[in-house]
This record gives C-alpha cells, structure tokens and sequence, in this order.
C-alpha cells in the first residue's frame, strides 16, 4: 500500500475524520458489493432451470424458485426491505446487513459451513462498528483496518469457493485493489457523503453510546497497565511494571493441544467423535487455572490489546467494546446495574435500560470477566444474566479448577457453546522470559540486569529448586524476584510458599516501621510488636471476608483496624496502604478511600496466620485435641459435605462443595504451623481433620503442596502418602516424564505413597523429545526423569508397571535400546508389559521377571537373541506373548540365532522377497516349531516366493496355531490366494 494521500479538511473535520470516512467507505460500499456478488452466485447455484429463466429479482427468486408465499415474504422482510428486494438485482442496492439477512433466511437447509457463516458474520461486523462507532484512525490504524478487510474479504471468498467451487481469483484482485484505490484516492468529490454519515453516526443511539462508552472505559483501563505484584512495588526501586514490558505468553492448553494468547479467540472447539475441528468459536471461554498462575494478567493483556488497538490477539480489534468485570469487586446483581454503578456510569446515565441491553445484543461486546472462584453472591447472577444478552457477542472467564464446572453449567442453561482451556503457568522457557522481561523492567542498566538475571535463574535451579512447580507461577516468580532485589540472603531460605508470603510481609512490615519510626516517638520494638498484631487482627478480617465472600473491605473491618492505629496515634492509612490496595475517590462529600487484597492467595495466607494462631495459642502445657479443632468454624465447614463420596466430586458435584474453597487456606495453615514449628501433636491432630474432611481429595497435586508447605513433616508426609488411594494408576504424561518437579513422583520419592500401577510410554528417542510450551510453540526437552521414575519404581515391588517405548519397537534399524531403562528397573522392579528394543543387557535383565502378560520387542543383534532365550529357560512360564520383532537381514546366517521356547510365540520379519525366502524359512525354524502367528511385512515376495516358503515350513514340521500374514508389493488373483491357503494348515492372510 502506498501514502495515504492528504486532503483539505472540510471545517469541523480533521484528518483523523477523514480516514474514518475511508474505512467507513470500505466497509459498506465495497463490503455490500461483494456480498452482493457472492449471494447472486449462491441464488444461481440453488436453481435447476435454464440459464434464460433465472430470477430478475430477488423477490422472484423468493416466489418462484423458494416457493414462498406473500405472507411469508412479508413476515420475513420488512416493507422497506421488499421494495429493495422487488427492484432488478443488477441496479438493487442491498446493504451488508440486509444480504446476511438473505443468506440466514433463503439458505437454512443448505448445510453452510460455520467458517463460511463465520466469515460473513465477521464482515457484517466490520460493517456495524463504522456505522455504530466513530474511529479516531491516523495513518497507520487505517492501513491496518483496510488490513484486516482485506483478509476477511478473501475469507469470505475462499469459502465460497470451497463451498460452492467456484473461481473468485479474479474478484479476489478486483476488490483489493479498490481497497488499495480508496486509500491512496482523494475524497473530495464525495467527501460530503462521509461526512454526513459521521453525523448520522454521532446521532444514533448505537453510535452514541459506543463513542460514550469506549471514551470511559478507555479512562479506566489505561489504570489497569499495572502487573505489580505487592502494594509497596511503587518505590525508586520498582518502576512501573506495565503489562506492555513484562507480560509473557503463558502454558495454556485445550485439552492435547496448545492453545496461544494470540490465538485465543480464534481456537476451533473439537468434534470429541472425530477429534477434529468443528469451525465455531465457543461463545465462552473458560480459562480454568491454579492461584497465581496469569489468570488475571492474561485478562490485563486483552484489555491492553483492545486498548490500544495492536491487533497482537487476533479478532480482538474487531470488537466493538470490551467489558471488563472483576467479579470479586461486584456488588450489582444486573449486568446493567453493574455498568450503571461501576464501569460506565457517565454512558449508561443517558440511556434507558432498556436502550442499553438492545445495543449491546446489536454490537460486538467481548466479556472479558476475571475470577469465578472470588465472585460475591451478586456477581454469579450478574454472570447469568450477562449470558442471557450474550447473543453472538463473546466472553471469557477465569476461574480455579473447583469453579469451572459451575461455569459450564450456567453456559449450558443458557444454550451457549463453551471451551474450558487450563492454564499451566509457565514452561522451563517461560520462566526464563518471564524473569528477562521483569528483570529489563526493573533494571536499566543492560549489564546489571543481565548479571542478575543470571544470578537468580541459578538461584532457581540450586537453592530454589525445593520451591518445585510454583516457579511454574507466574506469582510467585515476581515475587521471588522482588525478594531477591531486596534480601538475597533470606530468600535462599525460601523454599514453601508459606515461607516466600511470611518474608513478604515481613518485608512490608520492616518498610513501615521504618516510615513511621522517622515520624513518631514511639520505640522501634513497639512499632514491630503493632505490625506483628495488626497483620493477625488483618488476618482474622481475611478470614471472615473469605467467609462471607467479600473482597472490598467493608467500613465496619476498616474502622475496626484503624482503631488498632489510634492508640498509637498512628495514621491509619500509612498502615493500609502497607499491605493493601488503595484505590482514592473523589466526591462532593470529599475523597475517600477503598481498601482490598491484591490478591486472593495473599488473604488466604493471611487467613491461615489467623487460624494458625487460634490454634496455638492456648498455653504451653495444653495439649491440641480434636474437640479443640473443630471449635474453629473452618474446620466444621469443612466436614458440612464429609458424606459426598469423591468420586461425585469428580464428576462435577465438586463445584457444590463448600468445604473446597479451603483448600489453599488450609494448605497455608499447615505451612504456618510447621514454619513455627509448633508442637508435633497439634499438627498431627491438624493434619488428621485436613485429611479425613472433604477439603483434601485423594489428587497428587493438592496433596503434594500440603507436603510440599509443611517442609516435608515426617508425618504429614506419612499421612498425605496414605490418602492416594490404594488403586492409583499412575499414567506420566511427557512432560512429567521429562521434568522433576512432577506432584505424583514427589509423592512418590518422599512419602509413604505406593500407586497400584505405572503406565510409562516414551514417546520418540530419550534424548530429544518435542512438546508444547507457550503459544503452541514446541520445545525441545529430554526425558531426564525417566531414569529416576524407573529407580524409584524399582523399589516398590507391588506396582505393576507397563514400559512402553514406541520408537525403540517400531522404528526399524534403530539402535537405540530400552536396555538402560530395563537395567534401571529389574530386578527388583515388577515389570507387567513391555515395548521396546531389547540388547544382549536388557534381555538378560528380563530374566528378573515374576509374571509379565506382553513382551513386545525388537531384536536386531544374535547376542540379544541368545540373551533372550538364556531368559526364557528360567521365565518362559511367566510370560503370556513374546513378540520379537527381527531386524535383521540376510548377512545373519540361521546359525547365528538360536531357538527360545515361549508358550505363545508371534514373530515380524520384514523386507521378504524371493531371493531370501529360503533364509527366512530358516530362521524361523531357528527359533522355534511353534508360533502363534507369522507375520511378513514390507515384502515382495512373489506368488512362487509364497510357495516356496510355506513348503520349507512344512518341511520342517513348523506350527502356527493362528495365523499367516503376508504383506507384500505382489497382488494375487482369487484363484492363487486359496490355492496358497490350502498348502497351510492356519488361517492365510495376504495384503496387497
């Protein structure tokens, strides 16, 4: 594209106005006329007459051709709408909105694609926010726009040559060009046209309340650029951390498939039947995560997008208006109350009600609404009743894992497509670029930030590594790096997260004391003692907010706590503000403040210090005994559901159970209990009621974090390895495979926990494997944990383990063996199945084997062969099937091999043709008299190879009980196949 081309402003008019008017001129006129063309195509498609007897006009096509009535046509259309309609198609001048309208209701039964109806939907879009929505465009937004239309004008014509498989090459060029014309051409001739249609905008309601509402909205979101991950980030020492410098794409995954932010709204959801794309994009978006792992940054990043118009998500510059709800904030139990009250109260004062939810079911809203998991009571129904005028608008919202299904549910009543995507946190590269970005926020000096970034990702792999998957949090990095600016010695004391919260606080604590001491007279042990007390009093309101679900601090809690300030004639907002958000307000009555968490998981910790200090707070001789815990109302909620079986909780009642919003806190509360090391017998009465309550499942990761948080307690290590489950089967993904830090394997190495069964399977070669890490990008990892999964597994008798390395058994002339796993294994470990490539090692450690139901395995060396039947002397009754696959080739004379007596007996050769049969008749006479099948892949073998292979075996007396395969280049006719099949005794089988 080239310059857009300057022109004289009319008076009242600027540049920007200009441009406007050019997009506004893209969008209708040249968007009607290519729908226009496309449904002509479609009219002329659905006919079966002659050429000469095709419709005149629209409305003939809908009487002659549909079969309408005049009642339906009137139903269908409006009066003005018809005149246009009954006008000749050459001179009729359809809009954008009327052809959608034609397609939707002359094509319901012709099976249109999605992607087609997509791609219309899109346009008509485009359409409505110019003539919905005044755009300040300068040169470089209005290149980007026309951008865009181009590309949805060529998806709209490549579906409807894929559809209807007709040539559009030519319209394709015809319409890009105009785009390419209108932007370079000058406008005066019909500038005036425009320009009246930005009057007609700025007088519309539609118009009206876009241009209103996304000049307020704008104003508030430009305040929500801040990723800060405490409120004392605002010193000389922390510049602004925005969301533009340190946001990094997260691990989020549908499902198998990686799914990137800047894909997130343009993700197909998945035919579960064919496990293919289905072309919709879900109406909601769940995105289900842990605490602390992006949820609520990924939420600032979209808002950021939209913002500032980057197009960086893709769509997201298409939507009319975003709507942003923190549902932890919401005190409205509408939709547009909520609007009215909070988000866009200048707009919505000038509209009615009832005006407001029309224009939202007209435009493009996207929803982007954060935190299921903290919403009041007015904020779930708020959520319902954003569903109910969601329309073709879309939404997405977070939540932890134990709320998403009462998402799904809402969706569900209100007939909406959904997706549930999972948030991972980050990869080992996330991590890594995360803390670049952070570290290049907060330093300006290149070779500073650089020598600490260095410094602290080996912290994280040396004495960080106790903290395992919370550096997959994008929380806790941040303030892992915070501490580490700060206090590098303490933070390598830092190994629960329960310890990372207590130096945090600590630090805001010392920070305070010092501010006030610089003020007062008050000595500084006083002051430490008042923080001390403060932060429990802030504890036990933490407690009760989490509660009674409220985020926003009330009046009452605020004037409670400040009275604590008053008798030390301290300034109560210093010491707010020392640990909570404070959001100023100006009114005729004067400013006012409004204190909340930053965070959810700050006031489960605090909640949990609370709790904590109830509990150990009796005197020193008193012994912690049941009745005393239950006195605790958490500790009865916990209990209120003790009946629901788990199972129930997995298939959804989970959602329902109160007692599951405890888990974090109570995590926490152990934490506490174990960094004080409190007296043994409180927390194993503790750690008793945690686990015989539903708040703890039998899922390794909610129970490796109660280990993980108590430092490892030799007792809560017992306990927590006792609530797994006894018939655990244990199925390690490749990234557990690969990585540590997997919950189920730390269970495993460091608590009493047994699985029941193993399942491994390696999927490509063990040094390089290929998986998927932020924006669908792939990775390169090793299976490093592999060898210590195996090692451990070998010590543990009783699980039934199945060993499964795909490539070593399929991938023909592959050296690679399964014998360093099978060494790692055996003897002690109880090997149930396995798949692989077997050397002369691996096939004497099978030897070791008490009852193995499969040995699938490739065989390439005669040393491996003899190995393996030197086993099978003392084995051959406790394996069901042996399965060698033989990579060899002729150049291994029979005599090399010799023969393995096995029950059940299936061989694979490959590579047979007619001038080595006779070898291969041999080494399977070698091997053994009797097998269950014989199958010969990848052959040539010819009709007379056939005969001659099948003589030798029935020379030598060879049995096989079920079957011959052959698999070869060669095709036989009927007549030779039975004559074949009558020369054996099995079932013949030949594959051309």
């Amino acid at each position: 594209m080239g310059t857009v081309k300057p022109v004289t402003s009319p008076v009242g008019y600027t540049a920007e106005d200009i441009n406007f008017g050019r997009l506004f001129k893209a969008a209708t006129q040249t968007s009607k006329k290519l729908l226009k063309e496309v449904i002509v195509m479609m009219m002329y498609r659905v006919t079966v007459s002659e050429v000469s007897v095709l419709p005149t006009t629209v409305a003939e096509f809908c009487f002659q051709f549909l079969l309408w009535s005049k009642t339906k046509f009137r139903d269908n259309f409006k009066n003005e709408e018809r005149t246009k309609l009954e006008q000749p198609i050459e001179c009729a001048d359809f809009d954008v909105s009327l052809i959608t309208k034609m397609i939707h209701k002359f094509f319901p039964d012709m099976g249109l694609p999605e992607s087609f109806t997509r791609a219309v939907r899109e346009l008509k879009n485009v359409r409505n926010r110019v003539c919905h929505q005044h755009e300040i465009l300068d040169e470089a937004q209005l290149r980007a726009n026309l951008e865009d239309l181009k590309k949805i004008f060529d998806d709209v014509l490549l579906e409807t040559t894929e559809f209807f498989s007709i040539e559009v090459q030519d319209m394709q060029r015809h319409y890009k060009h105009e785009i390419d014309e209108i932007l370079n051409s000058p406008l005066e001739a019909d500038s005036s046209v425009y320009f009246e249609n930005v009057e007609k905008f700025r007088m519309d309601l539609v118009g009206q309340f876009l241009t209103l509402g996304r000049k307020e909205v704008m104003k508030y979101y430009i305040k929500l650029r801040t990723l800060h991950p405490f409120t004392w980030m605002s010193d000389e020492r922390f510049p602004e951390m925005t969301v533009d410098k340190i946001f990094t794409p997260l691990n989020i995954m549908e499902k198998c498939r990686a799914v990137g932010v800047t894909s997130i709204l343009t993700t197909e959801s998945i035919d579960e039947e064919t496990d293919s794309p289905t072309g919709i994009f879900p109406s909601v978006l769940i995105l289900s995560g842990v605490a602390g792992c992006g949820k609520t940054s990924l939420c600032k990043y979209l808002i950021h997008d939209w913002r500032l118009g980057h197009g960086a998500v893709d769509t997201l510059r298409s939507v009319d208006i975003l709507l942003f709800i923190e549902l932890r904030n919401v005190t409205s139990a509408t939709l547009v109350s909520y609007m009215s009250n909070r988000l866009l109260p200048e707009t919505c004062r000038q509209f009615e009600e009832k005006d407001i939810i029309r224009t939202l079911r007209k435009i493009n809203v996207f929803y982007v609404i954060d935190g299921m998991d903290e919403a009041t009571p007015e904020g779930k129904q708020l959520v319902n009743d954003m569903f109910s005028v969601l329309g073709t608008s879309r939404a997405i919202i977070t939540t932890r894992p134990e709320y998403s299904f009462t998402v799904t549910q809402m969706a569900a009543r209100h007939h909406l497509t959904h997706m549930t995507l999972n948030n991972k946190g980050f990869s080992s590269s996330g991590i890594m670029n995360y803390a670049s970005q952070v570290f290049a926020a907060l330093e300006p000096d290149a070779h500073k930030r650089r020598q600490e970034e260095c410094e602290f990702l080996k912290f994280l792999r040396t004495s960080g590594a106790g903290l395992g998957d919370h550096v997959k949090l994008p929380l806790t990095v941040a303030l892992l790096i915070c501490l580490w600016k700060y206090d590098r010695k303490t933070i390598m004391r830092v190994n629960t997260a329960t310890k990372l919260y207590n130096e945090i606080f600590r630090l805001c604590s010392t920070k305070l004391v010092a501010r006030l001491q610089s003020n007062l007279v008050h000595h500084q042990l006083e002051l430490e003692s008042f923080a001390s007390d403060w932060i429990l009093a802030l504890g036990q309101e933490a407690y009760d907010m989490l509660e009674n679900s409220e985020f926003i601090m009330s009046e009452a809690r605020r004037r409670k706590l400040a009275s604590m300030c008053s008798r030390l004639h301290i300034d109560s907002i210093q010491v707010f503000s020392a640990f909570l958000m404070c959001e100023v307000k100006e009114s005729f009555i004067g400013i006012t403040y409004e204190f909340s968490f930053l965070h959810k998981s700050q006031m489960e910790y605090l909640a949990a210090l609370h709790i904590a200090n109830e509990l150990t707070k009796e005197s020193p001789n008193k012994v912690l005994m049941s009745e005393d815990i239950q006195k605790l109302k958490i500790f009865s909620d916990v209990f209120t559901d003790s009946n629901i079986s788990f199972r129930s909780l997995q298939t959804g009642v989970r959602s329902q159970v109160r007692s599951r919003k405890w888990t974090n806190t109570l995590t926490f509360v152990i934490g506490h209990m174990c960094m004080n090391n409190s007296k043994h017998k409180a927390i194993e009465e503790v750690t008793n009621k945690l686990l015989e309550s539903q708040a703890f499942g039998c899922e390794p990761e909610t129970l490796w974090r109660l280990v993980q948080e108590s430092d490892n307690h030799q007792y809560i290590c017992q306990k927590a390895g006792d609530s797994v489950g006894k018939k655990f089967v244990w199925r390690p993904d490749t990234i557990e495979l690969c990585d540590a830090t997997s919950p189920t394997f730390q269970l495993m190495c460091h608590t009493s926990f047994i699985p029941m069964a193993a399942m491994i399977r390696v999927v490509g070669n063990l040094q390089c494997v290929k998986v998927l890490a932020e924006d669908g990008k792939v990775e390169q990892r090793c299976y490093d944990n592999i060898k210590p999964i195996l090692e451990r597994l070998s010590c543990m008798p009783t699980v039934h383990v199945i060993l499964k390395c795909d490539q070593h058994y399929y991938d023909w002339g592959n050296p690679d063996t399964t014998d360093q796993l099978l060494l790692k294994l055996l003897p002690k470990g109880n090997l149930k199945n396995l798949l692989g490539h077997v050397g002369e090692k691996g096939a004497a450690a099978l030897s070791a084997v008490k009852n193995i139901s499969e040995m699938l395995v490739r065989v390439s060396e005669p040393t491996a062969i003899h190995a393996l039947a030197k086993t099978f002397k003392t084995i051959c009754d406790n394996v069901s099937v042996l399965a060698i696959r033989l990579d060899m080739t002729p150049s291994v004379p029979p005599s090399a091999l010799t023969a393995i007596n096995a029950k059940t007996f299936v061989l694979v050769m490959r590579h047979i043709d007619d001038g080595n049969v006779s070898w291969a008749a041999h080494i399977v006479a070698t091997l053994s008299h009797s097998y269950q099948k014989i199958d010969l892949m990848a052959s040539s073998i010819t009709l007379s190879g056939a005969k001659t292979f099948i003589k030798q075996l029935n020379k030598d007396k060879i049995k096989i009980k079920e079957s011959l395969t052959v698999r070869s280049t060669q095709h036989l006719n009927e007549s030779e196949y039975k004559e074949l099949g009558e020369k054996i005794e099995c079932s013949f089988q030949w594959w051309s």
